[in-house]
């Protein structure tokens, strides 16, 4: 969850990191909300190595065993260590003033892989918040 956030026009609104050695992360849906002004979010698979920076969105385990694998996703708001290349951007929301959207998505991150979402039309605030799961690695 990257919420109510100004961030720095070179920055990623949210990076989301799977750092488990063991299972994936699926994340299946991603909820934006624009802010004051119309925004297009992008999403975009991050291909290079990097540590996440900017920012903590400390995790919340929503499923019946509390907070196990929590730990193993990091993500950041207002990231700086990652730079958007135009051609892994796989998925782009447009929205007018003060509207939010649910999409499902289904994208699966292995270990060590990223996503980021970069909002173009920087307003005062928007926001990005993620809902997933770990599955056991196959």
């Amino acid at each position: 969850n990257s919420q109510n956030i100004n961030i720095d026009t070179t920055d990623t609104l949210l990076s989301i990191q799977n750092q488990s050695p063991t299972k994936d992360l699926v994340i299946d849906r991603l909820i934006f909300t624009s802010g004051d002004v119309s925004h297009r979010f992008e999403v975009f698979k991050i291909t290079a190595d990097y540590t996440p920076t900017g920012t903590a969105v400390p995790g919340v385990a929503l499923g019946p065993r509390g907070g196990s694998g929590t730990t193993s996703a990091v993500a950041k708001s207002d990231e700086t260590g990652v730079d958007q290349v135009a051609a892994n951007v796989f998925m782009e929301v447009s929205l007018a003033t003060l509207i939010t959207i649910e999409v499902d998505c289904g994208l699966v991150l292995g270990g060590g892989e990223g996503i980021g979402v970069d909002q173009i039309g920087e307003g005062a605030v928007a926001a990005c918040m993620a809902f997933g799961y770990f599955v056991d690695r196959k």
